[in-house]
């Protein structure tokens, strides 16, 4: 079976803070049966979109109600149920041959990246990382169990590595080694660096970068 990458925007509006705070709200309350109904009934909206279902499993005759139920919930899956359905699908690093998100995390180090950078550009941040961002309580955002909640980037994030491989891409120092020529080639014929800058261009500061790597 392929191993894909899939790759969304998720626009930073009005509605998706209401819908933040309301996670967060029941949340930090302990109120977990507001937390679950909210999410169970969201469920249902999403089941066509065949792009979010590739992505993230959340299919409502599959596993994903039992990980809503009130003794289960977390903040991260109800948050997803909850937002998936204005997700934007953007050009992925898959766009062009399945592997280029894996030769990227091969190579992107070899280029110079450090692995937060390559971390950012090809899985993202679990989910709660993003909740915390607008959380003002001390309580602990459990992640979980059920783990298809996607990587988060912050768009000005995405943008300032969508820089990086822009640069990357221009050229390679002629007196680089053969380590880095082989790496800086093996990118750019694969078209590795032009899913990448594809996907990271479809992106806005505003915006967070949602990812998802399924097997």
């Amino acid at each position: 079976m392929a191993v894909l990458h899939h790759a969304f925007r998720c626009p930073v509006t009005p509605a998706f803070e209401e819908t933040v705070r309301e996670v967060l709200s029941a949340w930090d309350a302990g109120d977990h049966e507001k937390l679950s109904a909210m999410a169970l009934r969201r469920l249902p909206r999403i089941a066509e979109r065949e792009d979010i279902q590739a992505a993230f499993r959340l299919d409502p005759d599959g596993a994903v109600p039992s990980w809503l139920q009130p003794e289960f919930a977390s903040p991260g899956l109800a948050a997803l149920v909850l937002l998936a359905d204005s997700f934007v699908p953007i050009p992925s690093l898959s766009a062009s041959k399945d592997t280029n998100h894996y030769l990227l995390t091969t190579h992107l180090p070899v280029l110079g990246w450090n692995e937060r950078e390559v971390q950012l550009l090809v899985r993202g941040d679990p989910i709660e990382v993003m909740l915390a961002r607008h959380s003002v309580s001390s309580r602990e955002l459990v992640a979980s169990k059920f783990r298809e909640t996607g990587g988060w980037t912050d768009g000005t994030v995405a943008r300032t590595l969508g820089d990086l491989l822009s640069r990357l891409a221009a050229t390679v120092d002629s007196g680089a080694s053969p380590a880095v020529q082989e790496s800086w080639n093996a990118l750019r014929h694969s078209g590795a660096i032009d899913d990448a800058r594809a996907m990271l261009a479809a992106v806005e500061d505003t915006d967070w970068l949602v990812t998802s790597v399924t097997h």
